[in-house]
């Protein structure tokens, strides 16, 4: 009789928590059942990935160990262990799933995964090219009764491998699996132990000091001294740079601060100099205005119009005004019928000369408002014909100055060929029209 393990209930929520964090997808695992194979599982199964192992040319066949776990949507199978079935009476005919090959199975199980269940079988048939013959077929329907236990074909030689599961009376092939990584001691001490069987117990390794290990823990130790001295470096050049840039720009600043500074003192030293010249100038007599203090009592403006009003009548009554020759002899009159002697008129016609005189300039000043020298100036600027204008002139009054009125100032205008009359300036020659 053939003894199979049957599966065991477990409750969602532990099942849950027993999936693999880390692993390695192989092909396109179904949703409905996937299968899990321990990284350990995987290497044995693959002797080309283990040191001193060559890949053989005879046929093997694996029982694969683990446990299978149902979830509300999916099952799951984890393959954890592998026991090899060997062939005593012909190593290259294909073994053989007998009493006593499951006996020994057994044996194995218990020595080294007991809490491991039968999930499937390898047969590994180097130059099969991944072929199902019947035979196979008839191996896994009769050993392996349960849907979820599968076969696993290899072909070491060319390197190719697939599961396949019992599915309506034949075995399918799944596209893909799954390779996780986990602690698996069971798995580390029965390959231990096979290999001991084997090639007989492996010598203890001599402790030998790890030269080599020494000199690359030195060698990375200075790279990485060098490297931290490079970056330092660069740092440091990085940092003169940006002080060499900065000091420039300093420089820069302050020698352009420094000549303007000289242009400003250049500046202030020509306006001092300037102001030097116009003040001694100045004190020469040049370019300055002459202000003239004439003596007199300050009248009112409607004093002066109403005196303005009288001075024809004055003028008509007073004979000195009227008879010029009267001003030039002032001793005799007109209206005078009385015979004087010759001392007292001529003493009395000096004293009158004096008053006349005194009198005839205060009428006239009084009448132009203007002093004798002011006639004088005038008739030479008429008589030279033109007029050099002078700092504080205006064209009314240079009218007024030579012509002692305003009406001349369009006849000057017309000469001059002036459009404005205020538009004149200091040095300019002006014609006197006659």
């Amino acid at each position: 009789m053939i003894e199979i393990i049957q599966q065991t209930s477990k409750t969602e929520e532990n099942l849950e928590n027993k999936l693999p964090k880390n692993i390695r997808q192989i092909g396109n695992p179904e949703k409905d059942f996937r299968i899990y194979m321990e990284d350990y599982v995987y290497t044995y199964l693959h002797p080309a990935q283990i040191p001193g192992v060559e890949v053989g040319i005879l046929p093997r066949l694996l029982i694969l160990l683990g446990e299978i776990n149902h979830f509300s949507n999916r099952s799951c199978a984890f393959i954890s262990g592998a026991i090899q079935v060997e062939n005593s009476e012909c190593r290259e005919a294909l073994p053989e799933l007998n009493e006593a090959t499951w006996r020994k199975v057994h044996q194995e199980m218990q020595r080294f995964f007991d809490k491991c269940e039968i999930v499937g079988w390898v047969l590994d048939i180097p130059g099969n090219a991944l072929e199902i013959s019947r035979e196979m077929e008839e191996i896994h329907r009769i050993n392996f009764v349960s849907k979820y236990q599968f076969f696993f074909l290899m072909d070491s030689q060319e390197r190719e491998e697939a599961f396949y599961t019992w599915k309506e009376g034949s075995l399918r092939r799944k596209e893909g699996y799954f390779i996780y990584y986990e602690k698996n001691p069971q798995m580390q001490e029965y390959m231990i132990s096979r290999r001991e069987a084997l090639y007989g117990e492996m010598p203890q390794p001599e402790e030998v000091p790890d030269q080599a290990a020494k000199n690359y823990r030195a060698m990375m130790m200075q790279k990485k001294e060098q490297s931290y001295k490079g970056k330092t470096g660069i740092l440091s050049y990085l940092i003169s740079i940006l002080t060499v840039i900065a000091l420039c720009t300093v420089s820069v600043i302050l020698l352009g601060s420094i000549k303007r500074m000289d242009n400003m003192e250049q500046t202030i030293s020509v306006m001092s100099i300037a102001m030097e010249s116009t003040e001694g100038e100045g004190d020469a007599g040049k370019n300055s205005i002459a202000i003239e203090t004439i003596g007199g009592n300050v009248e009112p403006l409607e004093k002066a119009a109403a005196q303005t009003r009288q001075e024809p009548e004055i003028a008509a009554a007073d004979p000195l005004i009227q008879d010029p020759d009267a001003l030039q002899n002032p001793g005799i009159t007109q209206d005078s019928d009385d015979a004087l002697s010759p001392d007292v008129s001529q003493e009395s016609g000096d004293a009158q000369k004096g008053s006349s005189d005194s009198n005839t300039d205060s009428a006239k000043e009084a009448f132009s408002g203007t002093s004798a020298s002011d006639f004088t100036e005038a008739a030479k600027y008429l008589e030279q014909g033109y007029y050099i204008v002078q700092p504080g002139d205006s064209l009314r009054q240079i009218c007024y100055r030579i012509y002692q009125t305003h009406k001349m100032v369009e006849k000057i205008c017309e000469v001059n060929e002036i459009e404005n009359q205020d538009a004149i300036y200091v040095g300019q020659k002006i014609i006197l029209p006659k």
